[in-house]
This record gives C-alpha cells, sequence and structure tokens, in this order.
C-alpha cells in the first residue's frame, strides 16, 4: 500500500503529462497493458519460492507492475512524454496479469 501511494504522490506531483496527441485507445496502449501483464504475472511466479501466502504473492506481482509503469512514465515524464493514460493501461494490464497468475496458481492446488 505504501508502494502505491508513494507512485500516486510522485505522479500527480508532475505536472508535464502529454495530452494532445495521447488517445486512450492506441498501439502503445495495447503494449501497456502486456507489459504489465507480463511484469506482474512474472513477479507473482517469481515470489512462489520466497512465500507460499498468496497475499504476497499478489502484493509482489503488484507491486512489481506498477513499479515498472510508474518508473516508465516518470523517465517519459522527463522527456516530456509521460502519460497518465498508458499509466491506466499498465495498471490495467497489471490487475490482468495477477488475476490470471492467481487463478493458475489456484488451480494448480
Amino acid at each position: 500500500m505504501r508502494l502505491l501511494t508513494f507512485i500516486v504522490v510522485t505522479l500527480l506531483a508532475c505536472p508535464h503529462w502529454a495530452a494532445a496527441q495521447d488517445k486512450w485507445f492506441a498501439a502503445d496502449k495495447a503494449k501497456h497493458f502486456g507489459a504489465g501483464a507480463a511484469l506482474s504475472a512474472a513477479g507473482y511466479g517469481a515470489a512462489g519460492p520466497v512465500t507460499k501466502r498468496r497475499g504476497w504473492r499478489v502484493t509482489i506481482g503488484t507491486s512489481v507492475g506498477l513499479a515498472a509503469g510508474a518508473g516508465k512514465e516518470l523517465r517519459d515524464r522527463k522527456r516530456r512524454r509521460g502519460s497518465w493514460r498508458d499509466f491506466v493501461w499498465t495498471a490495467g494490464g497489471t490487475a490482468t496479469g495477477v488475476l490470471v497468475a492467481w487463478v493458475i496458481d489456484k488451480a494448480g492446488h
């Protein structure tokens, strides 16, 4: 929860966001969604040998996906190309990736 709070506060402190040409549905949004899903599912899976608790795996997977998305947007912000819409798509992919990993994990036990 602290990581999520940090990410939101950091992104809110960034006033320069590209909006003029940033559409909700574009090819780059699919890439953000896919990257969020892949990274969060990988984070969930990588947490398996570390902890047997699914709650911790969900937390780790979610943290990996959101941290990667926030890091990318903060880097893009320096180039004046940061996008809330990109981050939202990454967050959606993160939620999907963790959910899929959790369902697979649950089905395997």
